[in-house]
């Protein structure tokens, strides 16, 4: 297998996020098998990442910014252009929007193989409207400088077709995968008087935390306690809903934690609630640990749950539907562990790294020989 230079790009490594795991988890695997590789992004926090400790050279570009500034992404794609004359890669892997517009535009430009992973479009459905046919417009003008395209889920793939985003040829889904962790025997869901639910995702749009808390101010006849790990704006509504419904003692706020595994190992419920997604990593996580899910049915979320199999899956609305799922999950041991060793069976079958990781590096190889093939 050849040797390639890789940058992968992408807007922020500032918080915690499915993409931002992902980059991380491809660049150390990348590095390990002795491609070199370089993360590029607009902001990073080091202490939430391994990069470091890996040798793994990250470059900052403060102006690349998720909102739209003209002059920022000017300078972007002049920062961005120097950089990649710099390191000369072979490839170059977007990530998220804004990073995958303009990195496209200048790796294409330089005559760079552009590979852009779409973790979910900014144009599914959920998204507001004009905001979506901004996007929408914005993504169908960059793609002729987009050499392939990866979608995290086979929702996604059909909306860019559905929406001729893509032609068929530059488009491919690859199932995002996480590596296996040895369980400990503490995984044991046995009985317990006091089920743990969990949801970890950022209190920012489209996570919808707010709707777990609501409906969980409605079971309060039931026994539970709620772990909330993230971090976002959101965050401080919601701890004085906590407190108005005199629920402090059974919702946890945890912040971002580093080991999630340990909390989602000690958990019984996962609850993962959106307007929208790709293919959340963070339910293939609870997933690894085998956990019951309770989401929300947006993009590729049913690609990963089969609803009443390892988990109820439910709609945007369907409000009163989670209150009876959870209320079910809650009242039923047995359930939770039937539908928690379904969770594990499905993560071991389809979503574990090391093909993910196999599909995504063959990509990447078959951008580089495309453009070669184009330059004979």
């Amino acid at each position: 297998m050849a040797r390639l230079k890789i940058v992968q790009l992408i807007t922020r490594m500032d918080k915690v996020g499915g993409a931002q795991k992902h980059v991380e988890a491809l660049a150390i695997q990348l590095k390990q098998d002795g491609h070199e590789v370089t993360v590029v992004t607009g902001s990073y926090q080091p202490s939430l990442w391994c990069l470091q400790e890996q040798q793994i050279p990250v470059i900052t570009i403060p102006t690349l910014q998720r909102a739209i500034h003209v002059t920022k992404d000017f300078q972007t794609f002049w920062q961005l252009r120097a950089i990649f004359k710099r390191i000369q890669p072979d490839v170059v892997a977007t990530h998220s929007s804004k990073a995958g517009v303009i990195g496209r535009v200048v790796g294409s430009l330089l005559r760079i193989p552009t590979v852009f992973t779409a973790h979910s479009w900014s144009f599914t459905e959920g998204v507001p409207r004009k905001k979506k046919l901004l996007y929408h417009r914005v993504e169908k003008s960059v793609q002729p400088f987009t050499t392939k395209i990866i979608t995290v889920s086979e929702y996604d793939r059909e909306l860019a077709l559905l929406e001729k985003v893509a032609p068929a040829h530059k488009l491919l889904t690859i199932h995002n995968g996480i590596d296996r962790i040895e369980r400990s025997k503490a995984t044991e869901k046995t009985f317990v008087e006091q089920p743990i639910i969990i949801m970890v995702a950022r209190f920012e749009v489209p996570k919808r935390q707010d709707i777990l808390l609501k409906a969980l101010a409605e079971l309060t006849d039931l026994s539970w306690h709620l772990q909330l790990i993230g971090d976002g704006s959101l965050r401080p509504a919601l701890e004085d809903f906590v407190v108005q419904h005199g629920l402090t003692n059974r919702v946890t706020f945890l912040g971002n934690q580093l080991d999630v595994h340990s909390y989602l190992e000690k958990s019984h419920v996962f609850v993962l609630l959106s307007d929208w997604e790709g293919l959340p990593i963070s339910i293939i996580e609870a997933m690894r640990v085998g956990l019951p899910i309770v989401a929300t049915n947006v993009g590729g979320v049913n690609e990963l749950i089969a609803d009443k199999d390892n988990g109820f899956l439910v709609g945007r609305e369907e409000y009163e539907l989670l209150k009876k799922r959870l209320r079910t999950l809650l009242m039923d041991t047995i359930l939770r562990q039937q539908m928690g060793n379904a969770s594990e069976r499905r993560y071991l079958q389809d979503f574990t790294f090391i093909p993910m990781y196999q599909k995504t590096v063959t990509v990447y190889q078959q951008a580089v020989s495309e453009l070669v093939k184009k330059g004979d």
